[in-house]
Formats: structure tokens, C-alpha cells, sequence
């Protein structure tokens, strides 16, 4: 799964909090080429990384 963020700042954040979680994720290109997310984001085959993430904005794409 992608989970794609907004802004590149929030995709590294979010990649912290995945590393220190102990869930494998890595910073990869964003597959959709909508305009409005930012050019990477956060891929990971976990379905729980996306609860650590609740206060943050963002969008999956399977």
C-alpha cells in the first residue's frame, strides 16, 4: 500500500514514526499524478502503520 501525503515534510514524519514503530516502510515516488500530493510518499505492506498516522492527512493507494 501508498500512503500519500500532502506535503514531503509530513512523509518523512511519518516515516519516523513507522521506523520507530518497528514497521518496514520506504520513501518511494507517489503513483498517482494528481498535483495536489507532493512527490513521494510512504510505502508499506503493514495495514497497522496506517493507525499510527491519525493525526496526520492523508490519502491510500492500494
Amino acid at each position: 500500500m501508498h500512503i500519500v501525503f500532502f506535503s514531503t515534510s509530513n512523509v518523512f514524519r511519518a516515516e519516523e514514526i513507522l521506523i520507530d514503530a518497528k514497521i518496514e516502510c520506504k520513501v518511494v515516488p507517489t503513483p498517482v499524478t494528481d498535483k495536489a500530493y507532493c512527490g513521494v510518499c510512504i510505502e508499506t505492506e503493514e495495514q497497522n502503520a496506517k493507525d499510527l498516522m491519525e493525526d496526520m492527512e492523508y490519502e491510500i493507494v492500494e
